[in-house]
């Protein structure tokens, strides 16, 4: 299974969620640039939440307006998995919910 972690700037939980998928689960893991064009080829795309700068930068509202989230968005329309982390749920649960195999 491949996965694609999109980075944001101000975005945490994102090295934290590709060393989850990479490193503990084996799998493929991508860290995509918010400014990239194109995921790849993954079966998952996750999301990282957790903006280090604070929710009053409304850095959600601001992340819809970069390139990669047009490529999230036909991803996620297409039925593939896709994971919004939020600090709330650390990345690794949200990661191990996922059957792997």
């Amino acid at each position: 299974m491949k996965f694609a972690v999109v980075v944001f700037p101000g975005s945490n939980c994102d090295h934290d969620t590709y060393h989850v998928a990479k490193d503990v689960l084996g799998q493929e893991a991508d860290l995509i640039w918010h400014k990239d064009m194109r995921l790849g080829r993954p079966d998952v795309v996750i999301l990282p939440g957790g903006f280090a700068h604070g929710d009053y930068l409304r850095t959600g509202a601001i992340a819809r307006f970069s390139p990669i989230m047009q490529e999230v968005s036909k991803f996620a329309a297409a039925g593939e998995i896709s994971v919004s982390a939020d600090s709330a749920l650390p990345p690794m649960i949200l990661i191990s919910s996922i059957r792997i195999g």
